[in-house]
């Protein structure tokens, strides 16, 4: 399967980034990973969203003092999902750089709310910044 074959439900809360001119950013936590295509009418339904969104909104423990108090849950295509620094800028400029161009929760399974991967072993060919390495998607190399 392409990773256009995939869909991807994520969860996400919108903070204020002050040193940034205060831009607006979110922070996704992916739920589901590599949804297949026939998942398409499910996740886009406004009902589930709502059911996933109040959910996750009456669980999450916010720490952080930029917190906007904005949140939401999004269906990505997986072209958006995987997009990697190589698709970006192309391989004139990037060659072989397959580490993810936008950060959805791809890089942590342990990530808050993280249910279920479809397809793990799709998953795996990201593995520049240490993709499903654990909690934290970081590997300890000393």
């Amino acid at each position: 399967m392409s990773k256009e074959g995939t869909l991807h439900l994520t969860y996400w809360r919108e903070y204020l980034d002050p040193e940034d001119g205060y831009e607006y950013f979110k922070i996704h936590h992916t739920i589901f990973r590599n949804a297949p295509l026939s998942q398409l009418k499910r996740f886009n339904s406004e009902i589930f969203k709502n059911k996933i969104k109040k959910y996750c909104d009456d669980r999450f423990n916010e720490t952080a003092t930029n917190a906007t108090g904005h949140s939401g849950v999004d269906m990505i295509h997986g072209s958006e999902y995987y997009h990697t620094y190589e698709d970006e800028f192309g391989t004139d400029i990037v060659l072989n750089d397959n580490s993810l161009f936008n950060d959805y929760g791809q890089l942590y399974n342990g990530r808050q709310f993280f249910k279920h991967d479809f397809m793990p072993k799709f998953t795996e060919k990201y593995s520049y910044k240490n993709l499903n390495k654990g909690v934290g998607g970081y590997k300890n190399d000393n």
